[in-house]
C-alpha cells in the first residue's frame, strides 16, 4: 500500500480506521483536517477523552456501548467511569485494548482478568464493579434509531430470565401467581439496579416501607442499603425466583437471608428493623400509612382510615390536614414507625404525635381510634 499523502509505500495506517494508510506521524498530521472528517471515532476513543476530562459521557454511543445506559442515577454513572479512569489512567489500557475487549463481547471478563493482574482489586471503584457487573452485560454496537426497539418492559424483565425455571420461562407473566409476580416485580427492580417505587406493592411486600424516611435522600439511602441486600442474595448467591418464592410463601425471607447473606448485611436488617413478613401474612397497618402518607398517588387503605383516625374526617380537607401531619411526622427524624404502631395500639396516637411535632396545631378528637380492645 502507498501513504495517502507522499505516496510512499507503506504498511502503517490510521490506528482508529485502519483504512488509510501513511509512512509516518509527519504526513499523518498534514492529512488530519481532512481525514478527521472521514474516519469514525471509536466510542472507546470518545470514552478516552472523557476519562481525562474526568466527565461522565454524553455521546449516546459511548453511554450505550459502554454501559452508562445501564446505570440507574449520577452515583451508579460516577462509580462507572471511576473504574474506567482506573483502567485509562493507571493501568494504562488503550483505547484500541478496551475497543477490543468490548468488540469480543467479554469486557466484563478482561476487566476482572486485568485488574486482578495488576493489583487493582482492592480499588474501591472495582469492588462496585463485581457486585454491580450486569451494567457491563449484553452490550451492543449502538446503531442511532434502529438501535434496541424493545418495549420497556421487555427490556426491564429480560434479566428476570435466568433466574426463572424452564416452566416459568414459557408461560405469560399474567398466567403467574400474584405472589409470583411480586416477586417477579423485585427481581426486575433489583437487578436493573432501581429501588421500589413507594406507591408498589413491592415496596411494602419486601420491607422497604420500614427504611428510614427523615427526608427523600434519607429514604433512598437507606432503601439502597436493602436493594443491596437483595442484590447480595440474586447476583452474588444465585438465588433463583423459585427459592425466593418458596421462602415469601411460608414468610421465612428473613431465614434466607440470614443463611445466604453477610453478617453485616443480616445485622444491618436487625439494627434498622427491616420487616419482610411474607405473602399474605399480617402486617403492621403504619407501613400502610407511610404508604398513603408519603404518596399522592396511594388510596386510603382501610386498616390505616380505621387505625389513623381517618375515619373522624368529615370533611375532605379534614383529611388532607391529617394527612400532611402524618407526612410531616413520617420525615421527621425522630419519627419511629414502630412507636407509632404501639401508641396506636394503645390508643395514644395523639400523645405521641405531639411528642414529635409540638408546634402543629393538632385536632386530638381526629387521632382517636378504637384501641386498646377490650377483653372480650
Amino acid at each position: 500500500m502507498e501513504c495517502s499523502v507522499c505516496k510512499k509505500p507503506t504498511a502503517k495506517r490510521c490506528s482508529r480506521c485502519h483504512t488509510t494508510y501513511y509512512c509516518g506521524t509527519s504526513c499523518q498530521k498534514k492529512d488530519y483536517p481532512n481525514h478527521v472528517r472521514d474516519c469514525p471515532s471509536r466510542t472507546a476513543d470518545i470514552l478516552v477523552k472523557n476519562v481525562f476530562a474526568d466527565t461522565i459521557p454524553t455521546n449516546e454511543a459511548v453511554r450505550y456501548e459502554y454501559g452508562f445506559c445501564n446505570c440507574i442515577g449520577p452515583l451508579e454513572e460516577s462509580n462507572l467511569l471511576g473504574l474506567y479512569i482506573g483502567l485509562i489512567k493507571y493501568i494504562e489500557i488503550s483505547a484500541s485494548e478496551l475497543h477490543s475487549w468490548w468488540n469480543s463481547g467479554n469486557l466484563s471478563s478482561h476487566i476482572k482478568k486485568v485488574c486482578e493482574e495488576k493489583g487493582y482489586n482492592k480499588s474501591e471503584y472495582y469492588k462496585w464493579f463485581l457486585e454491580n457487573e450486569h451494567v457491563l452485560q449484553g452490550l451492543r454496537k449502538y446503531e442511532g434509531k434502529k438501535t434496541d426497539k424493545r418495549s420497556i418492559i421487555e427490556k426491564f424483565s429480560e434479566k428476570v430470565i435466568p433466574y426463572l425455571s424452564e416452566h416459568d420461562q414459557k408461560v405469560p407473566f399474567e398466567s403467574l401467581p400474584e405472589s409470583k409476580r411480586n416477586v417477579f416485580a423485585l427481581y426486575a427492580t433489583v437487578l436493573n439496579g432501581n429501588i421500589p417505587g413507594i406507591e408498589q406493592i413491592i415496596w411494602t411486600e419486601f420491607g422497604f416501607c420500614c427504611c428510614k424516611y427523615a427526608d427523600e435522600f434519607l429514604g433512598q439511602i437507606e432503601e439502597i442499603r436493602l436493594r443491596d441486600v437483595y442484590r447480595e442474595l440474586i447476583i452474588q448467591k444465585g438465588c433463583k425466583v423459585d427459592e425466593f418464592h418458596d421462602a415469601y410463601l411460608s414468610g421465612s425471607i428473613m431465614d434466607l437471608l440470614k443463611k445466604e447473606c453477610s453478617s453485616d448485611n443480616f445485622n444491618w436488617l436487625l439494627e434498622n428493623k427491616i420487616e419482610i413478613k411474607g405473602y399474605q401474612k399480617m402486617k403492621k397497618s403504619v407501613y400502610n400509612l407511610k404508604q398513603y402518607a408519603l404518596s399522592d398517588a396511594v388510596d386510603l387503605p382501610r386498616p390505616v382510615n380505621v387505625d389513623y383516625g381517618f375515619m373522624n374526617c368529615s370533611t375532605e380537607d379534614e383529611r388532607r390536614q391529617l394527612k400532611n401531619i402524618y407526612r410531616k411526622l413520617i420525615k421527621n427524624p425522630r419519627f419511629d414507625p414502630q412507636d407509632l404502631h404501639e401508641a396506636c395500639i394503645a390508643g395514644k396516637i395523639f400523645d405521641y404525635v405531639r411528642s414529635i411535632l409540638p408546634n402543629e396545631a393538632l385536632k386530638a378528637n381526629l387521632f382517636k381510634n378504637p384501641y386498646p380492645l377490650k377483653d372480650i
